[in-house]
């Protein structure tokens, strides 16, 4: 991210007549909110995972590690903005992550997998609208980069939705949502068509998409294969290729 940072801000700082603090402080925005973007889906992805199988206490440290970082971008966000609404979204969002960390005091509570996924959503629209306060419009290069975040994000998503059918959660209202995921993963993927990747990153992209094709199979059964495991086990691969082709883009920039 540090190398994002650099590279961005010396774009602003030719492209716009802003002054040199408030460029920074928008670009510091924009990761903070992409960061809890993908932190909202990957706690509650690694929550359910744990609630379904509670010896891998190993799930656990890693939502405790998310939640100390969804704590660092709340200090950024409260130390850079100076928009009002983005205040008044932090609050909500600090209370948010409050709640979830007395869901895990109780981790197995029956009603406590339904209530984290509601938080993860608070989280996200919460960051969303963060991110829609921000005036900067991205270059190519730039949205290309977003939309490799955006993948990530995905994978996350989809996999928190099937983790949460897998688990007994509502297969209608959650299926829908995990459809729609694999809609906007579809249409990320055929924006990198369009892209002149060199060879070497061409194989990347390649190797991406087949092994999406292999893992969308399993998202798209999600009535009939309960296998959350493998699941993990396959997204956890296809979002290593993805951030390999997001490392690309942030060094193209």
């Amino acid at each position: 991210m540090k190398t994002f940072s650099r590279l961005l801000l010396w774009i602003m700082l030719a492209s716009l007549s802003l002054p040199a603090a408030s460029i920074r402080n928008q670009i510091l925005l924009m990761e903070a909110s992409e960061n809890i973007r993908l932190n909202s889906q990957k706690i509650v992805k690694n929550y359910l995972y744990y609630y379904i199988n509670p010896k891998k206490r190993q799930f656990k440290d890693l939502i405790d590690k998310d939640l100390e970082d969804l704590d660092k971008q709340f200090r950024l966000i409260a130390k850079t903005t100076k928009d009002e609404d983005s205040k008044d979204i932090l609050a909500f969002l600090d209370y948010s992550k409050e709640k979830i960390q007395e869901v895990l005091k109780d981790p197995f509570n029956k009603d406590n997998p339904a209530l984290m996924l509601d938080y993860s959503e608070i989280l996200l629209e919460g960051a969303e609208s963060i991110s829609q306060n921000i005036k900067y419009t991205p270059s190519e290069e730039e949205k290309m980069l977003m939309k490799m975040k955006d993948i990530s994000f995905l994978i996350e998503r989809m996999t928190k939705f099937y983790m949460a059918i897998a688990e007994g959660g509502d297969v209608i209202n959650y299926g829908e949502m995990l459809e729609e995921s694999v809609q906007k993963m579809e249409e990320d993927l055929s924006a990198l068509e369009s892209y002149p990747y060199a060879s070497e990153d061409l194989i990347k992209l390649r190797t991406l998409k087949r092994n999406w094709e292999a893992l969308k199979k399993f998202y798209l059964d999600y009535k009939s294969l309960t296998l959350p495991s493998i699941v993990l086990l396959a997204s956890t691969g296809v979002e290593n290729n993805a951030r390999a082709l997001e490392l690309y883009h942030s060094k193209n920039l």
